[in-house]
């Protein structure tokens, strides 16, 4: 059986790019950017005619998706990487044909191939969700020599495990009499 174990503790810095890229990955963060873009442009081209009030309204707007939110982002990344305990300790991970296995101290999970939505590949790490909000990150430079195994391994069971539709039991509720 394929098997990878790494260790990974993020870093505020691995938490705000991951962050960043899924805020302005999706069409809101497109939209977000067009019209920060856009207020800058009119503000600009336009400041001439313009009441002072406008002109101020326009440069915030023009801030918020350019500047103030990735700053925020920055921030939230910076509180919980030193308040959740579940991301300020190092978390083990081994990644096998069964599944994901989270371990921290005595408590473990296990996340089954079908329950992984979308694997997202970037220069630095791999992203594999679970749900829209829900997401283990792997680092590359934490993963270290083993990021490429850990790569192929995820890619062939989200290949094998893509169309899979778990069963439920109905096993027990037939025994009982009861129908679902």
């Amino acid at each position: 059986m394929r098997e990878v174990e790494f260790d990974i503790r993020l870093t505020t810095n691995e938490l705000y790019e991951f962050s960043m890229r899924h805020t302005y990955s999706g069409l809101s963060g497109a939209a977000g950017l067009v019209i920060s873009f856009g207020s800058l442009i009119i503000c600009v081209l336009d400041y001439k005619h313009m009441e002072t009030m406008a002109i101020v309204a326009l440069i915030v707007i023009g801030l918020l998706f350019t500047v103030i939110q990735p700053v925020m982002l920055y921030g939230k990344a910076k509180v919980q990487v030193k308040k959740n305990e579940s991301i300020n300790t190092s978390l083990h991970y081994r990644l096998s044909e069964d599944g994901i296995e989270v371990s921290q101290g005595e408590q473990k999970a296990l996340v089954k191939w079908y329950e992984v939505r979308k694997r997202k590949l970037v220069k630095n790490a791999m992203y594999l969700y679970m749900s829209p909000i829900r997401a283990f990150i792997f680092p590359r430079s934490q993963c270290g020599r083993y990021f490429d195994d850990a790569v192929t391994l995820v890619r062939d069971m989200m290949d094998k495990y893509k169309d899979y539709e778990p069963e439920e039991d109905n096993s027990t509720s037939a025994a009982d009499g009861k129908e679902d």
